[in-house]
């Protein structure tokens, strides 16, 4: 594990970039994190909303991320602002956001809030991910993507735990969420500098028509959904089902706080860059793969929680699966999306890849919310479980389509070596 790790980072020694935008994800994902994580149960359990309420707050949230991916992906590909001014204005919209949930805990509040936060958050990923690009070569990218992986998982783990210790107080919690991206705004205005190409001829509404018609992206971005509804689900509706009704029936914020930060998250963080190099080799779909059965098998080991004698083993067990799944799909996503994209039109196509997060975070609090409220609501992480079949099925013809794509390439390398 160690010299995977090494090999990793030896791999991005002299990528200063890459790692100013580590240091930059894992301050902004530990004030994400903390809203987000803690949004449903704070207002569920202290404030007395339903769990379908506040989960149609989070998912009209979401839907803001729709025009914030759209936003990002323009500001990133345009040459009159760039990948650090998307950044700053992601900084900023989320400050404003933590500090509204502060001074007024209302419903209305916290609608508006999240749909400052999903602004924030499209635009925030689309300008990162292509930072990131712009810097690195194809062979670096896994390992590039690792890295902000972790620091992704790192930040989520701090969001957590911090969060638990001052949960009892909404104002304290959403005032401290402010913290880490004033520092995160500090850190993309002293340290980034944008680094794409600019091309005279490119615009970037033209090249969201072209994404468009790319038919992998397309099918990718299909696949995408069920990954970041699951991702959703986890990290929405997860916590409030074993507070409330699964296995956790009983146990306080305070101690389901730590399991996700223990198992889910920290687990994650220690296995993220091993993982990803010990299947570096593999072709990028195979490795969805992997994850999408992962994931399934992790909703399977959730609903057994409630079934099986043992049932806080079986939980930490379902934990550490979903983490894992959650370990190979991060890095692989944007990885494979870079290899769809022209040179110029990286943002736009992030842009529209980050849809699904914005659609998965629609739909996974809004469906988990409304099955929490049900007599079935066990049950229903057995249908999470039956839909990565499409998942795989999807993965397994972009996996064809990406060798019918290397194929050609291949018979034209070898005439040309016949002919020299």
């Amino acid at each position: 594990m160690a010299a995977q790790i090494s090999n990793a980072f030896a791999a991005l020694r002299h990528a200063r970039p890459v790692w100013v935008q580590a240091i930059g994800r894992l301050l902004y994902q530990t004030s994400y994190t903390a809203m987000q994580f803690y949004t449903p149960l704070l207002f569920v359990n202290q404030m007395g909303l339903s769990a379908t309420t506040v989960g149609i707050a989070l998912g009209t949230g979401s839907l803001a991320g729709v025009v914030g991916h759209l936003l990002g992906g323009y500001l990133a590909d345009s040459p009159n602002y760039g990948r650090k001014r998307a950044l700053l204005f992601a900084a900023i919209l989320s400050i404003v956001a933590a500090l509204l949930l502060a001074v007024t805990p209302t419903f209305p509040m916290l609608i508006f809030a999240n749909l400052l936060l999903g602004l924030s958050a499209g635009c925030y990923w689309t300008a990162a991910d292509a930072a990131v690009v712009d810097v690195t070569l194809p062979e670096q990218r896994q390992s590039a993507f690792s890295l902000l992986v972790f620091a992704d998982t790192v930040g989520s783990g701090l969001g957590v735990w911090a969060g638990g210790l001052i949960a009892q107080q909404i104002q304290w919690l959403f005032g401290f969420s402010a913290v880490p991206i004033a520092l995160f705004l500090l850190v993309i205005q002293f340290a980034v500098s944008d680094r794409q190409e600019f091309h005279a001829e490119s615009d970037p509404f033209t090249g969201f028509g072209i994404a468009l018609r790319d038919q992998s992206l397309l099918l990718f971005v299909l696949v995408n959904i069920l990954f970041t509804t699951y991702v959703a689900l986890v990290s929405s509706t997860l916590p409030l089902y074993l507070t409330r009704l699964g296995t956790g029936s009983g146990q306080t914020v305070g101690s389901v706080a730590q399991l996700f930060t223990w198992v889910y998250i920290g687990l994650g963080a220690v296995l993220q860059i091993p993982i990803v190099q010990f299947i570096r080799g593999w072709n990028k779909p195979r490795a969805l793969l992997l994850s999408m059965a992962l994931w399934g098998i992790g909703f399977l080991l959730v609903w057994l929680t409630a079934v099986v004698s043992i049932p806080r083993s079986m939980t930490i067990a379902a934990l550490a699966v979903l983490s894992i799944a959650g370990v190979i799909y991060k890095p692989f996503a944007p990885a494979i999306v870079a290899e769809f994209a022209p040179v110029s039109l990286r943002g736009v196509y992030l842009a529209i890849s980050y849809q699904c997060w914005s659609i998965g975070y629609f739909l996974g609090p809004i469906v988990g919310g409304w099955a929490m409220d049900q007599p079935f609501a066990q049950q229903s992480w057995l249908w999470g479980a039956g839909t990565t079949l499409f998942g795989l099925v999807g993965l397994q013809r972009l996996a064809q389509r990406s060798l019918q794509t290397v194929e050609p390439l291949g018979n034209l390398a070898e005439q040309s070596q016949a002919k020299t």
